[in-house]
């Protein structure tokens, strides 16, 4: 059974949205499009999770809300030890999230409701609704943001293996073939992140990411 392909928005729509979204949610949106994490990592992360002195996310949690026990939510593991990974932040989302620690973060938690409590998935993904719904993109799903990161770096030259790393993905069989990734080449896309949202010409970006050794 073919898997329908889901839409991928343009650095312009993400744009919009954080625009059009309670700007409590802004860097979650820019987090989801340009990191790629999950709407359960994004509640999960801690203060403490961000370094903005080397510029990174690191995911070692996520906010669990069991269908089966409504009004419980809690923190685990990552399904995968893949799940757990550092991120690099392109370099334009780095104020958003600097101004979201100084405006919005709670003590402990990087995303929290009004009252201060952790944030709830379901707090998120109305305030999206009503966002997607002002810039004409009611196709468009929260977790789609996570697939937009995702082709938007690989556009920049990201092989597969950057993919998985950054995405936090794995298999046995990819495990196998592509546990050559560099760390380095994290930053390198991140930058080029950076590159393709100044002005969202993916013709006009390097084929290549050359590093240096």
């Amino acid at each position: 059974m073919r898997v329908a392909e889901r839409p991928v928005a343009t650095p312009a729509q993400v744009v919009a949205l954080v625009d059009a979204i309670n700007p409590r949610y802004r860097t979650a949106v820019l987090i989801a499009a340009w990191c790629g994490l999950r709407r359960g990592e994004i509640a999960g992360l801690r203060v403490s999770d961000v370094d903005l002195t080397e510029h990174t996310i690191t995911v070692r949690k996520a906010r669990v809300e069991p269908l089966h026990a409504l009004g419980q939510a809690f923190d685990k593991d990552p399904k995968s030890e893949a799940g757990k990974r550092t991120i690099a932040i392109p370099p334009h989302v780095v104020p958003l999230v600097r101004l979201h620690l100084d405006q919005y973060a709670g003590k402990d938690r990087l995303f929290v409701s009004r009252d201060g409590t952790p944030l709830r998935g379901n707090t998120l993904y109305q305030a999206f609704v009503r966002a997607r719904k002002k810039v004409g993109l009611n196709d468009l799903t929260f977790h789609d943001l996570r697939h937009t990161g995702q082709t938007l770096a690989a556009q920049t030259g990201a092989t597969l293996a950057d993919l998985m790393k950054r995405l936090g993905h794995s298999s046995m069989a990819a495990a196998r073939r592509y546990l050559h990734a560099v760390d380095g080449r994290d930053r390198e896309i991140a930058k080029a992140l950076s590159e393709l949202a100044a002005h969202g010409d993916v013709a006009r970006l390097p084929r290549h990411i050359t590093m240096r050794h």
